[in-house]
């Protein structure tokens, strides 16, 4: 049953990014993970003193030079959700989840996807055979596979479960394009030309450019878009960050009334990193 649980999260996990595509910033819940780092805006003349001129005014969206994932051998991602709306009942109801990966390949491919947020999967249920994961830390080096669990199975309360397998054990395609699948897949969500609205934005330690998205720049539109903004790092000249904000209809496991309008609010930050240099290890709750 263990084996089947670190299944089910790698599959839910997967859910949660698929509701992050129709459209959706949030922010991030008390993970126990680093916060990201603040959105500040720098003057233009000042940032461009450190850090060169300016962005184009527009930039195509299609550029694949914009999209460090998956060309880079070693990255990070993070993604915070929130999706706000009615029950059926006609209750407010509230989701929200913080995810993170770490790839890199030396000295072999490692992996680490960490989730925490409300219950993933339905609603938590008293039903024989109901499993409702409440955080999910799973980390991959080589073949072998080990993942720390906070699970309520059958509507009991949540316990702490610890599993280890070789990743060969696990059916369906590599972890590697697994973990690719979790990240919100910009690049071709996305097309046409987006336009500079500020400069000199700090954003993950790197001075960017702020462009902003319309409604015809997604290649498919589920709902109604709100907002939707990229950030360009100057140094490297890679979207460092994608935010958006949009209402769209979805009962989402059954949290939500499918016949009315949910708000749906993400933040993905991409960041860069030197293959070999990220720390991932087994969780230490895993090693008692």
């Amino acid at each position: 049953m263990k084996k089947n649980s670190v299944c089910i999260a790698l599959v839910l996990i997967l859910l949660v990014s698929l509701a992050c595509n129709i459209g959706s910033t949030a922010p991030a819940t008390d993970t126990g993970q680093a916060d990201p780092p603040s959105t500040n805006a720098v003057s233009t003349e000042a940032a461009g003193s450190d850090d060169g001129p300016a962005g184009p005014e527009s930039i195509d969206l299609t550029d694949p030079a914009l999209y460090i994932i998956p060309g880079a051998p070693a990255y990070k991602y993070d993604t915070t959700l929130q999706i706000t709306g009615m029950d059926t009942a006609g209750n407010p109801k509230e989701f929200r989840s913080f995810t993170s990966v770490e790839v890199q390949t030396l000295p072999q491919i490692n992996q680490h996807i960490f989730f925490e947020g409300d219950t993933l999967g339905p609603e938590p249920s008293n039903k024989a055979g109901s499993i409702n994961i409440l955080s999910s830390d799973t980390v991959i080096i080589g073949d072998e596979m080990t993942s720390a669990q906070m699970v309520s199975v059958n509507g009991e309360a949540p316990k702490l479960s610890c599993h280890t397998a070789p990743t060969s054990s696990v059916q369906g395609p590599g972890l590697l394009e697994s973990t690719l699948q979790f990240m919100p897949n910009v690049q071709q969500m996305v097309t046409g030309q987006a336009l500079r609205v500020e400069s000199g934005v700090e954003v993950n330690g790197y001075i960017t450019d702020k462009y902003q998205l319309s409604i015809e720049n997604f290649v498919q539109a589920d709902g109604e878009l709100i907002s939707a903004f990229v950030y360009v790092a100057r140094d490297g000249g890679f979207i460092t960050r994608f935010e958006d904000q949009a209402q769209n209809k979805m009962d989402f496991f059954g949290r939500f009334d499918p016949n009315q309008m949910a708000s749906l609010a993400t933040t993905t930050n991409y960041f860069l990193v030197e293959d070999g240099s990220l720390n991932i290890s087994v969780p230490s709750v895993c090693l008692k």
